[in-house]
C-alpha cells in the first residue's frame, strides 16, 4: 500500500456519511453502509499500522505541494494505533446502537452524523498542522453537538447548552492561538515549527517572545477538550444525558483527541523548547493528580451507573497526563498503551450499561439488582471490562499503569502515589456497580420489569462482545501492541524521524557547533535548502 491511501481513512467515513443522507428513512440500508464503512476503516488502519510497525512514518501531501505549504496527512505508530482503536470502538458502538437506539432517533440523521464525527476524529489523528487540526476539531464537534441533542429531551438540551458554549469558547481561543503561532514562526506546520525550535536551540538562539505563553494557551484549549482538571466540569452531565451508544462513542474518542494533541505537540515543540520547565510542567503534574484522585472520589460517591462511568472517564485521563509529564520514551509508550486500552474498555462499560438499562429500565443502583440471575453473560462481560479498567493483572489496564508509574516513580514519586491510591478507589466503584446491580437480589419494581424479547438485544451483545475480546487481547497479547506503543513513545521523545519524514530535504540542518558571529548564525538558520519548485506527488 502507498502513503496516498492514508487519505482513505478520512474519505471512507465522509463518503458513507454523504451516502446515508438520502437513506435516512431506510434504516437497514443505512446500517449496512455504516457497518461496511467502519469495517473497511478498521481493516485499512490495521494494514497501514503493520506497515509502520518498524518505526517508519508515512506522509502524503494533499495537492502535491511540498512541505510546509502542503496539507500533510501523517500516519505513524502513535496515530495508527489510535486510528485502529477508534475504528473498533466506532464499529462496536454503531452495531450496539441498533439494539438500544429508537428508530425515530435513527431517522434524525443519526447515521450521517456518526460518520461525520468519525471523519473529524480520524482527521485529528492524521493532520500535521495546527489550522487543519482546528478544522478537524470543529467537524467532530459539530457532529457531536447534533448527536448530543438527537433525542430532543429537555434534559439533553439543557446540558448540551453548557457543552456547546464551552467548546465554542475553547475553539475561539484555539484559532487565536493558531494565529499567534503563525505570527511567531511564519508557519502552522507542526513538524516545521518543531524543526525551527530545535534549530534555534542548537544554535543557542533565543526562542520567540511569548513562546511559553503560547504553550499555556494551547494547553488550556486541549485541557477543555481532554477534560483535565479544572476544565472537566462539563463532562459528567453531558455524557449522562445522551443515548448510551453515543455516550460510549464520546467516552472512547472525544477526550482522547484532546490528550492526543497534548502528547503529540508538547513533547515535540514546547517541552523540547524548555517552555515552562519551572511552572508549566509542575502545573500539569498537579492537574494529573487532581484529575485522577478527585474524579475517582466523585465516582465512588455516585449511585447511577452512567454518572460513575462518566466521571471515571475524567479519572483515567489523569494517568495519561502523568505519562506526558514524565516525558521519557518509556513513559510515553505507557501513555499510548493506556490510551488504547481506555478507549476500548471505557466504551465497553457504557455498552454494558445500555444492556443493563434494557433489563431493568434504570441505571440507579438503589433500584437495580438481580441481573446476575437474569443475564449471566452480561455479568461476565461487565466483570471483565470492569477489572480491565481497574488494572487487575494480566488484564489490559495493568500494563499501561505499571509502565507509567514505574517510569515516573523516581522524579515524580508524589504523582505516582496519587496514581496508586486511585486504583483501589476505582476497584471500589466497579465493585459497587457489580454488587448492587448484579449480585444483590432484585427489588420491586425491577423484579417485575419485563425482560427484553428474544433477539432484541442481539446487536447490543455483538458490539459489547467485540470490545471485550479486544480488551482481552490487549491484556493477554500485550507484547505486540507494546512494541508498537514503544515505537510511538520513542518517536515522541525523539521526533527526528517525524520531522524528516514531513519536511524531507527542506528540514533545516541542525548546527552542531555554535558559529562565531551572531549574524552568521542568523543567516545559517534562515537559509532555505535548495529544493525544486516542482510539486512532488507523495513523500514517504
Amino acid at each position: 500500500m502507498t502513503a496516498n491511501q492514508i487519505i482513505l481513512l478520512c474519505m471512507i467515513p465522509l463518503a458513507a456519511g454523504l451516502l446515508t443522507v438520502p437513506m435516512v428513512n431506510s434504516l437497514h440500508l443505512s446500517r449496512l453502509v455504516g457497518v461496511v464503512a467502519l469495517g473497511l476503516n478498521a481493516l485499512l488502519g490495521l494494514t497501514l499500522l503493520l506497515q509502520v510497525s518498524d518505526g517508519s512514518v508515512m506522509v502524503t501531501n494533499l495537492g502535491g505541494w511540498p512541505s510546509p505549504f502542503a496539507i500533510n496527512m501523517i500516519f505513524d505508530s502513535f496515530s495508527g494505533l489510535l486510528i485502529v482503536a477508534s475504528s473498533l470502538v466506532a464499529l462496536a458502538t454503531y452495531i450496539h446502537s441498533f439494539s438500544t437506539l429508537q428508530p425515530r432517533i435513527e431517522r434524525r440523521y443519526y447515521h450521517p452524523l456518526f460518520m461525520l464525527l468519525m471523519f473529524g476524529v480520524n482527521m485529528c489523528f492524521l493532520t500535521g498542522d495546527l489550522f487543519n487540526l482546528f478544522v478537524a476539531f470543529e467537524i467532530a464537534l459539530m457532529a457531536s453537538y447534533a448527536l448530543l441533542c438527537i433525542g430532543g429531551s429537555r434534559k439533553q438540551m439543557s446540558q448540551a447548552y453548557k457543552y456547546v458554549v464551552l467548546n465554542l469558547l475553547a475553539s475561539t481561543v484555539f484559532v487565536m492561538a493558531a494565529g499567534m503561532t503563525y505570527g511567531m514562526f511564519g508557519t502552522l506546520n507542526i513538524a516545521h515549527i518543531a524543526d525551527i525550535v530545535r534549530t534555534l536551540q542548537a544554535a543557542g538562539e533565543p526562542l520567540p517572545t511569548g513562546f511559553t505563553a503560547l504553550g499555556a494557551v494551547l494547553l488550556m484549549v486541549f485541557a477543555v477538550k481532554g477534560a483535565f482538571f479544572p476544565m472537566w466540569f462539563w463532562l459528567p452531565d453531558t455524557y449522562y444525558t445522551c443515548p448510551i451508544s453515543v455516550a460510549a462513542l464520546f467516552s472512547g474518542l472525544l477526550t482522547k483527541v484532546g490528550v492526543y494533541c497534548v502528547a503529540r505537540i508538547f513533547p515535540l515543540i514546547f517541552f523540547a523548547g524548555g517552555a515552562g520547565d519551572d511552572w508549566l510542567v509542575p502545573l500539569l503534574a498537579v492537574s494529573a493528580c487532581a484529575t485522577m484522585f478527585l474524579a475517582v472520589l466523585g465516582a465512588v460517591s455516585q449511585s447511577q451507573v452512567r454518572r460513575i462511568l462518566s466521571i471515571h472517564v475524567i479519572s483515567q485521563v489523569g494517568y495519561m497526563i502523568f505519562a506526558i509529564v514524565v516525558m521519557t520514551g518509556y513513559a510515553l509508550a505507557g501513555a499510548v498503551l493506556f490510551i488504547v486500552h481506555n478507549m476500548i474498555v471505557k466504551s465497553c462499560l457504557f455498552l454494558c450499561c445500555g444492556i443493563m438499562e434494557k433489563h431493568a429500565g434504570t441505571d440507579n443502583l438503589n433500584r437495580l439488582g438481580g441481573l446476575l440471575k437474569r443475564d449471566v453473560y452480561l455479568a461476565v462481560l461487565f466483570f471483565i471490562a470492569a477489572m480491565s479498567l481497574v488494572g487487575l493483572p494480566p488484564l489490559s489496564g495493568f500494563f499501561g499503569k505499571l509502565i507509567i508509574v514505574h517510569a515516573g516513580w523516581e522524579e515524580w514519586w508524589w504523582v505516582a502515589v496519587f496514581a496508586l491510591i486511585t486504583s483501589p478507589l476505582t476497584l471500589l466503584s466497579m465493585l459497587k456497580i457489580w454488587s448492587y446491580g448484579f449480585w444483590n437480589p432484585a427489588q420491586d419494581p425491577i423484579a417485575n420489569h419485563p425482560a427484553p424479547k428474544r433477539g432484541e438485544l442481539r446487536a447490543g451483545y455483538i458490539g459489547t462482545t467485540m470490545l471485550v475480546v479486544v480488551a482481552l487481547f490487549l491484556g493477554f497479547g500485550a507484547e505486540p501492541v507494546y512494541q508498537v506503543a514503544r515505537n510511538a513513545g520513542d518517536q515522541l521523545e525523539n521526533p527526528s524521524a517525524y520531522i524528516n519524514a514531513v519536511m524531507g530535504d527542506r528540514a533545516i540542518t541542525v548546527i552542531e557547533a555554535p558559529l562565531e558571529d551572531a549574524s552568521d548564525k542568523r543567516e545559517a538558520l534562515t537559509l532555505k535548502p535548495e529544493t525544486e519548485n516542482q510539486k512532488p506527488e507523495t513523500s514517504q
